[in-house]
């Protein structure tokens, strides 16, 4: 892969040809080179971030050093005011990874060192069932590699970036308008516009509470309950910011509210899922030259149902989905996608969204801040729990998407 500069350089001659060009085939041409030479920069950007996100990967001494942390340890010492030993020494380390990467820790952290690399115990000495036999595991849990099992976006193939030190830039652009001139007219410039946008950490808050009982167990291991019950929150508020965030008040924008997408509307207050819709969806990104990497449709359990019982055309027993695939494309069914939208007079309305997601990255600056409130649930015997992670979300290409926004699924 070319160095970054050299990227940017190139992109900026083009640009200026672009801009001086008169001949229309050639402008043509310069504007599909901008297109991609800017995904090249892009794709070089998050190489880059990845390569330094790498560079502090640990060496096997430490990755088996590591296993000495204890999260339940960690949650008692938080929980009492102060840590020790190995706990408080990675604490102190998460410090210094939050000030690299530029966030405020509010509590004592879990740095990313930890997420990345220790497992949870592999097993318990509790026979009895209630009392801590069914947290018993059959192999190590890594934080970080189980929540990403979770998320959508490792299923459609996106990017994930986690250890990250600084921002990372992704440009968004490549507007260019044709004209239409006479034998010796002059071309007036053409539309080219460029933004960018920078991912940045943006603070996901992850409330819940463990019984305090379970917190102070000494005689069982509990590391694996304690990290599925984070990791399984963790997962659901990343995959419905990337589904469906707002954009606002922190929140990353999700797809479904992104400008630049493409749109298939269904009717005026709806319409039930048809063939000529599901297409309409690949051909908004095929038009635009974004029908590459790894295309899938993602929709929610309703949406899949009505898939599976509804024919391409009447009397031809071929249905819209078929061996788990629609229209030779994957399909990801998860209930994050809304199904209370509202057009006109239709009502719990869904969304399908049809696109590559290998031009989705995902974000995250250092480890798990970690917040216990041991007083506002101390009736019930429990410890509130807030976790903090730094997470944000790019696409490379907003035209590599599209949505519909109306099906009627009753």
């Amino acid at each position: 892969m070319r160095e970054i500069k050299e990227i940017r350089n190139e992109l900026s001659t083009k640009l200026l040809n672009l801009k001086s060009e008169t001949d229309m085939e050639k402008r043509s041409l310069l504007a599909s080179e901008v297109e991609n030479i800017t995904r090249e920069l892009n794709d070089a950007n998050v190489a880059r971030a990845a390569e330094q996100a790498a560079a502090n990967n640990l060496t096997e001494k430490q990755k088996t050093e590591v296993q000495q942390f204890s999260f339940s340890r960690f949650m008692q010492g938080a929980l009492n005011g102060g840590l020790s030993g190995f706990e408080k020494e990675m604490a102190e380390e998460a410090k210094k990874e939050a000030r690299s990467a530029g966030v405020e820790l509010k509590g004592f952290a879990i740095p990313h060192m930890v997420l990345a690399n220790k497992r949870a115990a592999s097993g318990q000495n509790v026979t009895n069932l209630t009392e801590g036999g069914n947290l018993i595991q059959e192999s190590g849990l890594v934080y970080i590699d189980a929540l990403r099992a979770k998320l959508i976006l490792d299923k459609i193939g996106a990017t994930t970036l986690t250890g990250l030190i600084g921002d990372l830039p992704l440009v968004k652009g490549g507007q260019f308008a044709g004209q239409w001139l006479s034998e010796n007219g002059s071309a007036r410039g053409g539309k080219v516009e460029f933004a960018k946008t920078t991912l940045k950490p943006k603070r996901l808050v992850i409330r819940g509470a463990y019984s305090k009982q379970l917190l102070i167990q000494s005689s069982m291991d509990v590391e694996k309950y304690i990290m599925e019950e984070l990791i399984a929150a963790h997962a659901v508020s990343l995959n419905t910011a990337m589904i469906n965030g707002s954009g606002t008040d922190g929140e990353p924008l999700g797809i479904l509210n992104m400008p630049g997408i493409g749109a298939v509307t269904g009717g005026e207050n709806g319409a039930k899922i048809n063939w000529t819709n599901l297409v309409g969806l690949e051909t908004e990104v095929s038009i635009k030259n974004a029908d590459m990497g790894n295309l899938a449709y993602i929709t929610n359990s309703k949406v899949r149902g009505q898939l599976k019982i509804t024919e391409k055309s009447a009397g031809t027993a071929r249905f819209l989905m078929e061996n788990g695939e629609v229209n030779g494309y994957n399909l990801i069914a998860t209930n994050l996608i809304p199904s209370n939208l509202v057009k006109g007079t239709g009502t719990d309305l869904s969304a399908v969204i049809f696109g590559n997601g290998a031009d989705i990255v995902l974000g995250q600056w250092a480890g798990l801040d970690i917040l216990l409130d041991p007083y506002t649930l101390a009736d019930d015997g429990d410890v509130k729990v807030i976790a903090t992670a730094f997470h944000d979300f790019g696409i490379k290409n907003v035209e590599s998407f599209s949505a519909i926004k109306d099906v009627i699924t009753d």
